[in-house]
């Protein structure tokens, strides 16, 4: 296991955490699945997260969509934990979504972009099965940052049009602090 547990770790536990689940954990597509399941909509309406982009955002450019990006914004300088030295980094998790994959017209794209915001805030909050947790990123997932995750909590989160208020495509911003501590 290396004893860096940097940017590159950071994004790769929220990538896991997001994208694969750890240790039988719900992913973000199966708690979508659930919310469809609980609001009797289907996948037209609220999509699954089709692609996964680490460390880059290709917006635009992504395909398949929806699609969505980790993307690290800086890190705070090092702090003095109990055993450890702590590093605070920022992360925007960008969704681009685009309105002519959703059924219906551009307010049931804004009405998909909300129910994103809410799925993707409660899958931070708690995990399933139980003993799972967002809040750490499930332990900091299989990789370098496996027990390194203190915390991960949400700073933010927006929606909007991608260009305009007239522009049917939407993103839907989370923003993140993963705090992560040294080996020691």
């Amino acid at each position: 296991m290396s004893i860096v547990y940097g940017e590159e770790a950071a994004a790769e536990a929220l990538r896991e955490f997001l994208e694969d689940g750890v240790s039988g954990a719900l992913r973000l597509n199966d708690l979508l699945e659930t919310y469809r399941t609980e609001k009797s909509i289907d996948e037209t309406e609220l999509p699954d997260v089709a692609s996964f982009e680490t460390l880059y955002d290709r917006g635009s450019q992504a395909t398949p969509y929806p699609n969505m990006a980790i993307v690290w914004d800086g890190c705070e300088g090092e702090d003095e934990g109990t055993n450890a030295r702590m590093v605070n980094h920022r992360f925007d998790l960008v969704l681009f979504m685009l309105a002519a994959q959703i059924s219906g017209d551009e307010t049931d794209a804004a009405v998909a972009a909300a129910r994103y915001t809410d799925v993707i805030r409660a899958l931070f909050f708690r995990r399933l099965p139980m003993g799972s947790q967002g809040w750490t990123l499930n332990n900091g997932g299989t990789g370098d940052a496996k027990g390194r995750v203190i915390r991960c909590s949400i700073d933010s989160q927006d929606r909007g049009p991608l260009e305009d208020p007239t522009d049917p495509n939407w993103i839907v911003l989370t923003r993140l602090t993963v705090r992560m501590e040294e080996a020691w």
